[in-house]
């Protein structure tokens, strides 16, 4: 239907050059049954001039990216016959909050959303009306380094700050609403490196065993995070009965179930395996969630809650050090395997990264790959 409407519509633009430059070329097609000719972007408002190339070679491949955008024009619904091309440009403010309610319908993780929200009321309180009230385009980059300085207590607080605010920016660049990403232009801080510390092999079995009787989930969630290298908040907390095979010798997440985004199967070790068939019945439903019992999923916040608690008790007993977390369960699964293999690829696979730099940078921070180590891979003559 789409194509039978094109058709009737307008017709495929088409280029008349000929070799003599002294002749303007030009863009033909019919549109509503009238034919018309562009010699430039500048009824669909972009900066294409053909003509005033000096060479032949030069002048078809700019009218070859004029027809493409008219194309582009045609599709979006776009007509010639406006008396305006233009349409009418909305402010900053209207344009960051339309950014921000796309993103808050997309499919992205509560931390990154929760982030872009409070990075954006803070953009908003920060700027003068005159300003939220202008042309994105019109933004002077010192606002945007000015607000950026009010995150100066540490290096890792003002990138952080940076990272997110630049995600709003480098949609109004997108959609050419801007022809520069200010926050690019602010000037950068270089991060502290802080290093995750790991658990030992004596750690694991003690805080395993105190977790089991006191904290059953958390206990399920670390052998998860350790074995299978799940992700504690949104891949072990949301898992369900109709994740785990028969022989709960595998999980399989769809894309929209893992931060990869990609179909995910998972080989279960089988110290696992014996926690999930306990588990696994707890109901025929395939949808019933493993921690919570139920069709319905503990809240995003339940894991940190249930490991404040747990920390505190085992910090107190010697259990666990200062900069140990939840996470540390998998920071150490990550580090025993690169050991064992010395196979980046193989870790990549296991920690679903999306490529070996992701993987690589993993490594570096927590301490596992440094200057000193690389030391043993110099050639040698």
């Amino acid at each position: 239907m789409r194509q039978y409407m094109r058709q009737i519509m307008f017709t495929e633009p088409k280029i008349i050059l000929i070799m003599d430059l002294s002749q303007r070329g030009y863009v033909t097609y019919y549109y509503d049954g009238k034919r018309q000719r562009e010699y430039n972007g500048k009824k669909i408002n972009l900066e294409i001039n053909p003509n005033n190339c000096k060479s032949y070679n030069d002048r078809l491949k700019q009218f070859r990216k004029l027809a493409f955008e008219i194309t582009k024009a045609l599709d979006s619904g776009w007509s010639p016959l406006q008396s305006s091309p233009k349409t009418d440009q909305p402010t900053l403010q209207n344009a960051l909050e339309l950014i921000h309610s796309t993103k808050m319908n997309s499919d992205l993780s509560l931390t990154y959303k929760r982030d872009l929200a409070k990075v954006l009321q803070q953009f908003l309180s920060f700027l003068p009306a005159e300003q939220l009230s202008g042309s994105p385009s019109a933004l002077n980059p010192r606002e945007v380094e000015r607000f950026l300085n009010q995150f100066n207590t540490s290096a890792t607080h003002y990138m952080n700050k940076r990272r997110t605010l630049s995600v709003l920016f480098s949609e109004l660049l997108r959609t050419k609403l801007i022809t520069e990403n200010p926050v690019q232009l602010s000037s950068r801080r270089k991060q502290k490196a802080s290093l995750h510390k790991i658990y030992s092999k004596e750690q694991l079995q003690s805080i395993l065993e105190f977790l089991k009787p006191n904290y059953p989930n958390l206990h399920l969630c670390c052998l998860l995070a350790y074995g299978c290298f799940l992700r504690p908040h949104q891949e072990s907390r949301l898992l369900c009965i109709g994740h785990i095979s028969d022989d709960c010798t595998k999980i399989k997440l769809s894309g929209s179930e893992n931060k990869s985004k990609k179909i995910r199967i998972v080989n279960v070790p089988p110290y696992v395996q014996s926690e999930l068939r306990h588990l696994a019945n707890i109901g025929l439903n395939p949808h019933t969630n493993l921690m919570s019992r139920s069709v319905e999923p503990y809240n995003v916040s339940y894991l940190n809650t249930q490991w404040s608690r747990a920390k505190a008790k085992m910090f107190n007993i010697g259990l666990i050090q200062k900069d140990q977390t939840i996470y540390s369960f998998r920071h150490t699964a990550a580090v025993n395997v690169y050991k064992k293999t010395k196979d980046l690829h193989i870790l990549q696979e296991l920690l679903q990264h999306s490529n070996m730099v992701v993987t690589l940078n993993y490594l570096r921070g927590l301490g596992e790959v440094n200057d000193e180590r690389l030391k043993e891979f110099m050639p040698e003559l």
